[in-house]
């Protein structure tokens, strides 16, 4: 008894999907099998007559038209879904960098001021340029700068080299503690608006370039920057004297 009614348990529980019951789990192969089935058992006497033949033929290849087409709207439908769902997140994330300040690869730092797909991929503009949005390596904030040497404008096209030693704030506004050394050594002091920052330099932007670096002690260095390891960290050096990222004063071509 209890075989018994597990078995009707589980019948009733059993689901079927009404896509595929009935008349809808039929093909076309399966009425062109009952086409011949009913050709071969036919009374020889009263044949079917051959319009409804064509007629059943016909029907027959409706069927198959219409299974086609329903297979090839689902996939386009998936593929559509898909799609969208895709375009929607790459819209979403580069919309979410519009108005921030951020970095690219190149050192270049400027405003987000639009987002756009072209070709399946998310661009950003920054300072009238359209760039990939992979290209963005930080979102920047007044406090991101602090330890950076950056390129500051300092008005008529100008830009000048310094290292970012802090933030302050003035009635709500935050402003960088901005350092610069003069080709005597000494360091100037000043605050800078963070929106004046046009380039954040490391180690990597200013390797193999010709740069212009001043030690504590006022020796001036020129020449070509390397960067090499001495077994914990990435040194700079120019003419060979080991100097600091923030000794620099300027930074050239090749």
């Amino acid at each position: 008894m209890s075989t018994i009614s597990s078995g009707i348990g589980a019948a009733a529980s059993a689901t079927v999907d009404p896509a595929k019951a009935g008349f809808n789990s039929l093909t076309a192969d399966d009425f062109l099998t009952l086409l011949i089935a009913q050709l071969q058992n036919q009374d020889p006497t009263e044949p079917v007559d051959n319009a409804e033949i064509l007629n059943q033929l016909a029907t027959m290849q409706g069927l198959t038209s219409n299974i086609e087409l329903s297979d090839t709207l689902k996939k386009v439908a998936s593929s559509l879904e898909k799609s969208e769902t895709d375009f929607g997140q790459k819209l979403s994330v580069g919309a979410s960098y519009i108005g921030q300040t951020v970095t690219l690869d190149d050192s270049t730092v400027g405003v987000v001021d639009r987002a756009f797909l072209a070709g399946g991929e998310t661009f950003v503009g920054i300072n009238g340029l359209d760039v990939p949005i992979s290209r963005v390596v930080s979102v920047n904030s007044a406090q991101s700068y602090v330890g950076e040497l950056v390129a500051a404008d300092i008005g008529s096209g100008a830009t000048e080299l310094g290292t970012v030693r802090g933030v302050v704030n003035r009635d709500g506004k935050d402003f960088l503690i901005f350092e610069t050394v003069d080709n005597s050594g000494d360091v100037q002091s000043s605050e800078i608006d963070p929106g004046k920052v046009k380039n954040v330099l490391r180690l990597q932007d200013v390797e193999d370039k010709n740069v212009q670096a001043v030690t504590k002690d006022g020796q001036v260095l020129s020449g070509r920057a390397i960067v090499a390891t001495d077994g914990t960290q990435d040194r700079l050096f120019v003419q060979g004297v080991s100097i600091g990222l923030d000794r620099i004063v300027s930074v050239g071509l090749n």
